[in-house]
């Protein structure tokens, strides 16, 4: 049987430490590091291996002395187990799908505890750290990284600020609570092998609002950074409490967030942590088959909402808010939560606006329930950007201020932008059709819109991330080509223009091989730095979804469920405390899972993943990979928790949507705002439901046969609207 742990003796004349995971080993000569802050300032970092081994039932108990040079004193214990078929935390594990077991069962549970046992009052505080590496002395060049929600495979096309943007620092120590799920994972494609270290029975707290990166210590801090430090060879790292850097999200202008607990006599910490290993035959396979194993043990509570009730809810904001603003219809950029105060009156046609969808979604009630006046309001809206977006211009115009009134003219055409805004008169032209009104104007807006694409996609099928108003290319990344695909093919469905149908699967074609192949999702947030983020894996799972609708080709499948692995890594599947600071801070009544991180280079998070629930279940029924149905449930219900349908969080109106805010401090700095795509994204996916299941709730599909879901889901047409 293979030594899975073995000893080995040091420069020291002490032990390290080799764990053998999957058939590769892995070497600590020096697997105690303690960093002590000295009174006078400045750190001092002492490394030691075992003083003693002792072998147990249960596995290894080591332990060490470390002394500073001022005398103080602290005893080091670390406890190593062997699991086979390991449960988590006490609990029974809940492997529950056939293929998301790479384990094999087999993991080393790392036990830590430090005790000072005499101190000296020129040290103040301490950390304590472990690191591993691959044996051969393994670069980070070597590998691939995976962080769920900050850093992907090599982390290219990431803003200079991100966590892994510079191949030239040593440290890369993160904060476990700026995780999606608290794991770092590092894959080497030469041999397929990869090694994954997570934090386990994490609660991680704080008693301080940290606002400042200066060196701070305090007892209260019980969480860790993990992440990797690359001085000679590359090294998995996990220390405690947690120190962040070399690049840290609590102020930009400093390297390092220092954190340190108190080195006081009889001042005791502890913390415990897993290794696991495995092998992949890609990045791909590497990121999903480890996300979606510590996922199915550690499945996420699912919350219910009342699906109805959101929609109506919903519907209800947008009819409050959806009205003339010195002369033209729409709403406002933002208003407050939770008192609803409008603060910014001007109209963005997608994106964070979503002016034509929040239209759409009103006509639709509009045309179900007989209500004339909802149905002329949602005209009056798409009547303003279908005369008046282009009228000085060859693209539309995508943001409008109506004090004054006028275009943005700093603000471009984002393809990104400009495709939301088509979308919602597409389906605002459909929607009037269906009831016997046929807005000819809507469509030929449309049509120009779509002709101008044909006529300046790139020779390679991609189109570039933003245009000025005369067409002009303002940003020539191509990451943004999956924006327009849904768009197009819709408007195939509509006109059956062959051109459209073409321009598509061009675009597609660019898009599978520079966008999924690579995992290159990038620049999906208009607005945000063009970097990688998780809008752009959702938009590139529409795309590739779209597609395969439409001629049912297998690529098209493979790469929307590429994009959908992609995209679900960046949703906070685990929970921690977090407590009010400023804004709206609605999470000490709700749960932060279902909340997702934005992008690559701060913490934002947000309720985007709202949109998702249908993309995800509709993805499950044609791969009857039974994971995405399950993500598809829990999506439903735990990102509708920022809004008060339920009437406990006491805002002014039941449907408005806290946005987004900070989290990783712990202490909530939520924006205390609502945006119109807020609303959009509780409703659309819904919506879409109806059309195609006609329920709005997932978990009333879920009581079908499976015959009566795979009819429904094969439906030809409309992403959004049965015709």
């Amino acid at each position: 049987m293979e030594e899975k742990i073995r000893f080995i003796q040091n420069k020291e004349d002490k032990k390290g430490i080799v764990i053998c995971l999957a058939g590769t080993a892995y070497r600590a000569e020096t697997p105690v590091e303690i960093e002590v802050r000295e009174t006078a300032g400045g750190f001092r970092l002492y490394r030691s291996g075992y003083d003693k081994v002792e072998e147990t039932n249960a596995g290894y108990r080591c332990l060490t002395l470390i002394e500073t040079v001022f005398g103080s004193q602290m005893e080091v214990v670390d406890c190593y187990q062997w699991r086979e078929n390991p449960s988590d935390e006490g609990q029974e594990a809940k492997e529950k799908f056939s293929d998301t077991c790479p384990i094999s069962g087999q993991e080393i549970v790392f036990t830590r505890k430090v005790e000072v046992v005499r101190e000296d009052g020129r040290e103040a505080g301490f950390s304590s750290s472990f690191s591993l590496q691959e044996e051969g002395n393994y670069r980070l060049d070597d590998y691939e990284v995976f962080i769920p929600g900050i850093w992907y495979r090599k982390n290219e096309n990431v803003v200079d600020k991100a966590f892994g943007s510079s191949p030239w620092d040593r440290h890369y120590y993160i904060r476990i609570t700026r995780m999606a799920m608290p794991y770092v994972e590092l894959y080497r494609p030469e041999t397929g092998s990869y090694i994954v270290m997570r934090h386990i029975a994490p609660n991680p707290s704080t008693g301080m609002k940290e606002v400042s990166a200066d060196w701070a210590m305090d007892a209260s801090f019980q969480y860790a950074a993990m992440g990797i430090r690359n001085e000679q060879a590359a090294a998995l790292v996990y220390n405690f409490p947690g120190n962040e850097g070399e690049r840290t999200y609590v102020d930009e202008k400093q390297i390092w967030a220092k954190r340190s607990h108190p080195l006081r006599e009889g001042f005791t910490h502890g913390y415990s942590f897993s290794l696991t290993g495995g092998k992949a035959g890609g990045h791909y396979e590497a990121m999903s088959r480890v996300w979606r194993y510590f996922y199915d043990r550690n499945t996420p509570e699912h919350k219910r909402a009342d699906m109805e009730k959101v929609y109506r809810c919903s519907i209800e904001l947008l009819d409050v808010y959806m009205q003339k603003y010195n002369g033209v219809m729409g709403l406002p950029f933002w208003t407050t939560v939770p008192e609803g105060t409008v603060c910014d009156i001007s109209f963005q046609m997608g994106f964070v606006g979503q002016q034509t969808m929040c239209a759409y979604q009103l006509m639709r009630y509009g045309y179900q329930h007989g209500n004339e006046r909802m149905v002329e309001k949602a005209s009056s809206v798409i009547d303003f950007w279908v005369k008046e977006s282009v009228k000085d211009s060859v693209v539309p115009r995508v943001w409008y201020n109506a004090f004054p009134d006028t275009f943005k003219a700093e603000y471009p055409t984002y393809t990104r932008t400009v495709a939301d805004g088509m979308e919602g008169i597409l389906a605002c032209y459909l929607c009037a059709l269906r009831e016997g009104r046929k807005e000819s104007g809507w469509l030929a807006f449309c049509i120009r819109y779509a002709d101008w694409l044909v006529r300046n996609q790139n020779d390679d099928g991609s189109f570039y991330r933003a245009y000025d108003e005369k067409g002009e290319p303002v940003h020539k990344g191509r990451f943004n080509t999956t924006n327009v695909i849904r768009f197009l093919v819709n408007l195939y469905w509509a006109t059956d223009n062959i051109e459209y149908k073409e321009a598509a699967c061009r675009a597609g074609q660019f898009s599978y091989d520079n966008i999924y192949l690579p995992m290159q999702y990038v620049g999906g947030t208009a607005d945000n730095d063009n970097t990688i983020d998780k809008e752009a894996g959702m938009i590139a799972v529409y795309a590739f979804m779209t597609l395969y609708d439409l001629d049912g080709q297998k690529k098209w499948l493979k790469a929307a469920k590429g994009a959908a692995d992609f995209t679900e890594t960046w949703t906070y599947v685990w929970h921690y405390e977090v407590k009010p600071y400023k804004g709206n801070a609605v999470f000490d009544k709700v749960d932060i899972t279902g909340l997702s991180l934005i992008a690559t280079g701060h913490s934002h998070a947000d309720v985007m993943m709202g949109y998702m629930p249908y993309e995800y279940y509709r993805l499950y029924l044609y791969t009857l990979d039974e994971h995405y149905g399950e993500f598809a449930r829990f999506l439903q219900g735990n990102t509708k928790q920022t809004m008060d349908w339920s009437g406990r969080l006491g805002h002014v109106y039941p449907g408005l949507v806290e946005e987004s805010g900070e989290l990783a401090m712990q202490y909530h700095n939520g924006l205390g705002r609502w945006l119109p795509w807020c609303s959009i994204a509780q409703m659309e996916s819904l919506t879409r439901f109806a059309e195609r299941f006609d329920t709005m709730d997932v978990e009333e599909i879920e009581q079908r046969t499976q015959e009566e879901k795979t009819a429904d889901n094969c439906k030809q047409g409309y992403s959004w609207l049965s015709m």
